[in-house]
């Protein structure tokens, strides 16, 4: 029977494959990407809204991750026997100037600075499910980086 508190176990896995290497825009780590984006807008903060199917700042080049990534919610939902209408929201959001989390060592396993994720789902009851972590990351630099010789993620 499925139950709300498995959104808390839908928002981790969404998370874990959000923040992975794998996660890539036209071969290069999504989050470089949607770093220089917000580099290039003036804002600290991306949010996608997967429900909807959008981002803010608006940019046509996240369209295949957004609809991948809904996609997979919805995959989630299905193979967790939980009806869409328990959904009240589905949120991503990456600060790329967070605090520096108290107390906790965040490992740099690349070049650039501090970003945080956050993956919350909102339900029908108005309860939070929220997974976030702390990562490094620069905005996206060809000339620093190597593209993957594989196919999209998405």
């Amino acid at each position: 029977m499925a139950r709300r508190k498995q959104f808390k176990n839908i928002a981790s896995g969404l998370y874990g494959s959000f923040i992975s290497r794998n996660n890539d825009v036209g071969g290069y780590w999504g989050i470089g990407k949607l770093r220089l984006l917000a580099q290039q807008n003036g804002v600290q903060v991306v949010r996608i809204d997967l429900l909807a199917k959008s981002i803010i700042p608006v940019s046509l080049e996240f369209s295949k991750l957004i609809c991948g990534y809904h996609s997979l919610l919805k995959k989630h939902l299905y193979a967790e026997g939980i009806p869409e209408n328990w959904l009240a929201s589905v949120t991503v959001e990456l600060d790329f100037k967070p605090e520096p989390p108290s107390g906790k060592h965040i490992t740099i396993a690349t070049w650039g600075s501090l970003f945080k994720l956050v993956v919350n789902i909102t339900d029908d009851m108005k309860k939070n499910h929220t997974v976030s972590g702390h990562g490094y990351c620069g905005p996206h630099n060809p000339r620093k980086e190597s593209k993957s010789a594989r196919t999209e993620s998405f």
